[in-house]
This record gives structure tokens, sequence and C-alpha cells, in this order.
């Protein structure tokens, strides 16, 4: 595995101006030696925020969060340890240099380096011809009559394609790229005579991720433009639509102060939105969250509120329904927002901000939108009453249950006897009730195993390496092993939906876990290798309660002993590394 360079982390540290960092998420003033002012991770009225610009350490008296500067970048850009050293460099100017990497790994990170210089400087071109060209004109117009203003436009880099066959081609031709990089980047297209746009004459929109870097790009259909109406850049090495969460790098700072986020479907949705001053807005890149989607949400929103505002149609609401059912699971509450006369984000937002706030006051939960679905579709009263006791027989006990039965059973007219039936799952004679929570004690291992499942999600690409590389004698339990088998297949994007419901709560967990414990690949590592030991001392174990060993079995357990030695050292190499120790 590469990892960063002690001298470039030394040299990250020595550039780091943590006043000027820390100022971009709240105002500082100076006080004495150090600089104070309202905390960047809670609400607070009376400023409890303290930096030391010498040390580069921040501490907030009121929630008791604390840090260097790194530790600042994790928790505001809800990066892991090298992400968080790499955003950093770029931001103070300091190159970043790796260790252990492979010839094939520095030419693959050289690579990504070309085409993020690439995508960025298309978003300059494309964002000048949008605003200094003549035929950007009728986009210009299309925004304006859209309520949008230059400055918001400018401040999410909108821009304009060029109807020409290879503008954007010959440009970046000009700066050094290849062909074979403008193909990998998704802008341009392969013809007879040499590469071709991929985009002519469309709304351009970047498309970023959360670090703020563009990996690709959405283009709008101008008025009486070719179909489709909107065109992406290609899955490819530099874009995975189901990965992008749009404007997360514009929304992140009030996602995470706030532990709250709105979600919409479209572009223009986000841009009005925080046009009209909810810059906690998000899309989806379409009509359903996908899984990637939530748990990058869950990373920046904690355990804080999701607002999912889709359009007020079939689609829409099918696509909450997917999208809240994960997002509970990671924690999150999560709220459906049903917007005025049935109108898109976009338009309530910029014709009456009001109206769309008080639709986020309105919004209801999970089991209160479920149930509203079942008596909105309408049907015979058997056929409601059978389709109300499956959502609400697979629910909690909880006062929204309570309230929904009591709606139903009044809607229903239903008898005490097939209203306590609601609640009743198929097969019991009774009400379901939850059992007595009972704490869960579990050993030093078994602890050690859940966390390192839990790192492997909030570290998915490290994890499903280290998960490929264990087998079933790693783990003391079996479900800890079928869990581990799950979540590789998870990693890998097959199909788990035949067993995503059964697994659903340890993911839940495992997510909230690695939240908690501040997922790191320094800690991943560290877990990987004690599985690895506890591997080795079972073995050593069951050898030594066989007092009658013969030559073969000496040499395989003096084997094992070499493996033990070899992998404490391994651990305290790591232990060595990490950042915090």
């Amino acid at each position: 595995m590469s990892r960063i360079s002690e001298q470039s982390l030394e040299s990250v540290k020595a550039a780091i101006d943590m006043v000027e960092l820390v100022n971009g998420r709240t105002t500082l003033r100076k006080v004495g030696a150090r600089y104070t002012g309202r905390c960047p991770f809670h609400d607070e009225r009376t400023p409890s925020f303290s930096v030391d610009p010498v040390d580069k350490q921040y501490y907030c008296f009121g929630c008791q969060r604390g840090g260097d500067a790194i530790r600042f970048v994790q928790d505001t850009e809800s990066l892991d340890f090298v992400a968080a050293v790499e955003w950093l460099g770029e931001r103070f100017g300091v190159e970043i240099a790796y260790e252990e990497m492979s010839p094939q790994a520095e030419k693959r990170r050289g690579e990504q380096r070309r085409l993020l210089a690439l995508l960025e400087d298309a978003a300059g071109f494309y964002t000048r011809y949008l605003w200094e060209s003549g035929e950007a004109a009728a986009a210009r117009t299309y925004l304006e009559e859209r309520g949008l203003t230059e400055e918001t436009a400018r401040s999410f880099r909108l821009g304009f394609a060029p109807t020409a066959w290879d503008r954007v081609c010959a440009a970046a031709r000009t700066k050094g790229f290849t062909p074979a990089e403008l193909e990998r980047a998704g802008l341009a297209s392969r013809g007879r005579r040499g590469p071709l746009d991929r985009f002519r004459g469309r709304l351009m929109f970047p498309l970023a991720d959360a670090r703020g870097r563009v990996r690709g790009f959405g283009a709008r259909q101008m008025p009486g433009g070719e179909p489709p109406k909107y065109l992406n850049s290609p899955e490819g090495v530099m874009f995975h639509k189901s990965e992008t969460v749009y404007g997360l790098d514009h929304a992140r700072p009030t996602i995470t102060t706030q532990s709250r986020a709105i979600v919409v479907e479209g572009y223009t949705d986000v841009l009005a939105l925080h046009q009209a001053g909810m810059p906690e807005s998000v899309a989806s890149m379409g009509t359903a969250l996908t899984e990637h989607q939530v748990r990058e949400l869950a990373r920046v929103c904690g355990s804080g509120t999701l607002y999912l505002a889709f359009d007020a149609d079939a689609a829409g609401e099918e696509a909450a329904l997917r999208g809240m059912q994960m997002a509970e699971r990671t924690g999150m509450e999560v709220r459906v927002v049903a917007l005025p006369d049935g109108r898109d984000p976009a338009d309530v937002a910029l014709s009456d901000p009001d109206a769309f706030r008080t639709a986020l006051e309105r919004s209801s939960g999970v089991l209160s939108f479920r149930i509203g679905r079942v008596l909105a579709a309408g049907g015979s009263r058997d056929q409601i009453y059978r389709r109300a006791a499956t959502v609400l027989a697979s629910a909690p006990p909880s006062v929204e249950r309570d309230e929904q039965v009591r709606l139903v059973s009044g809607r229903l007219g239903l008898t005490p006897d097939l209203e306590a039936g609601l609640t009743r799952r198929q097969g019991d004679r009774r009400p379901v009730s939850a059992p007595p929570p009972q704490r869960v004690r579990r050993s030093p291992r078994e602890r050690d195993e859940r966390l390192f499942l839990a790192m492997c999600l909030a570290l998915p690409e490290r994890g499903r390496v280290l998960l490929g590389d264990l087998e079933h004698v790693h783990f003391s339990d079996a479900s800890h092993w079928e869990a581990a088998t799950h979540i590789r297949r998870m990693l890998a994007g097959e199909d788990i939906s035949e067993a995503s419901a059964r697994w659903a709560p340890l993911v839940g967990e495992l997510n909230a876990l690695a939240a908690r414990e501040a997922a790191s690949e320094w800690a991943l590592e560290e877990l990987y290798w004690k599985l690895h030991l506890y591997r080795a001392e079972d073995g050593l174990k069951a050898m030594r309660e066989n007092a009658d060993l013969n030559l073969s079995r000496q040499r395989e357990l003096q084997g094992l002993e070499e493996l033990r030695l070899s992998v404490l050292a391994r651990l305290d190499a790591i232990r060595a590394q990490a950042p915090d120790r």
C-alpha cells in the first residue's frame, strides 16, 4: 500500500496557515496570542472556538472538538487522513510524494492528475464561452428566464459548449493533451479525422467530487436543440454517476454545521435553493438515491436530518421511497417534503422561498409518508387494510406508528381487534412488541472484527482489497465471516439486492460505528493485521494443546510462531507511523 512520505507530511504541516484555513469556515478574531470565533461544528451564539496559530491546533470549549489542521480538514471535508493531507497540499502548494508505490501505481496517479487538469481546463473554457461569446446569448437568456442570477451561475461554474465539432478538443490539444486523454476524460468521441467534442451547443454543469475536483459534466439541451434533454459524461475512470452528489462541494460546510441536507433531483433545483438561501441543498443526479450517495451524505450529515424534496410525481415518490429506506439504515432522520401544487423545487424556491421552508417544516416521517401513499392509492377496504398492515407491522413501536395506526383505523372504521391486527406480523397471533434492549457483551476480538468491517465500509477502495485477502479462519464468528463476504460483494459493486434486507441493520450499525471511531487508513491497516495475529495465535494454541507433535508438526508450529512475530512487527511499524501517536 502506498503512503504519503514523512517529508511530504512535514512539508504540508509547515506550509499550513491555520488562521487562513479556519477562516474559510468561521470568522476569527485575534485575542492575545490566539484567535477565537464561533464553532464551525455546532451552532452557538457566544464564540467558544479557539485557534492556536503557532502550534496549529484548534479546540472548542462548547462541543469539546479539537485537533490539528489535518484533523480539521478531515472533519470539515469528511475526508480520510491521506485525502486530507492531499487536500491541504493542493491548498497550500505542496507537492505530495508517496512511499512504497509501484511503478504501475505511480503511472496511474500521474494519469489521473493529467485527466483532472484536463477536466478543470475544460470547465474554465466552457465558463468563459458562456459569458463572453455571442453564440451563448440564448443560454444566458435561458438562465435569466429561469430566475437564476449570474452570480449563482458563476458560483457553480456553469458554462456553454460551442456548436463547432472540435472546438474544445482543438484547444486542449494545443496544451499538450492527447486524443486518448480527451476520450478517457469523457470530453471527446473518436472521429475519422481525430477526436470530436462530445458536448456541443449545450448548457454545461461541471460535476465535481466532494473535494471540488471536476470529474465530468452534465449538459442540458437548449430549446430547439438535439435530444436528449440531458447528456452526461460517460461512465469511466473519472466519472461515475451513481457516486456523484451534485453540489456537495458547495453544500458541505452548511450540512456539517447544521447537520441537515436537502436532496433534490436536478441541477437547477440545487442552484435555485442555494440562491434562495438554502445552501445545504444537493442533487441525487436523478430520481433514485444510490447506496453510495447515501453513504456520502451520511459522512457529512452524521446522524442529522435528510430532507427528500423530489418532484411531486409518481417517479419522484418511488425515488423518495428507495432513498429514505437506505438513508434510515445509516442512522439519519429522514423527512419527505411535499411541495405545494405539485411544483418542482426550483419553481417554488425562486418564486416563494418561504413556501419551500414551510414545506420543510411540514415534512413527514418515513412511516407517515408510506401510509399516506397507501391511503392515497385507494382500493377496497380490505386491500387498503392489507397494504397498511404490511407497512405498519414491519415498523418498530414508536409514537409515529401509533399515530398512523389510529389514522388508518379511523379512515377504515376498524374494530379494536382489526386495529390491533395492523401491527401483527404475518403468522403471529399477538401484536408485535419490542423486546427489552439488552447490551451485547463482545470479546475484544469480536469488537476488533466489527470495527474492521465498519472501516472497510467507510474506506471502500482499501476495504475491498483487504477483505479480499481474508478467509473465514480470520474471523472468530461465522456470522462475521458472512458479513465480511456480503460487504466485499457490496464494495465490489455486485448485485446484493437479495440479501440487502437481511444485512441492513448490521450495515447501519457498522456505518455508525465507523463515524464514531473516526475511520482512517491507519486504523484499518492496524485492524487488518490484528485479524492476522488472532489467526496465528489460534493456530499456536491448538498445536500447543497437542503434546504429541511429530517433526513436520513441530516445523509447522515454528512457522506459526515466526508468522506471529512477523505480524507483531508489522503492527508495531503501523502504530509508529500513525499520525496521532
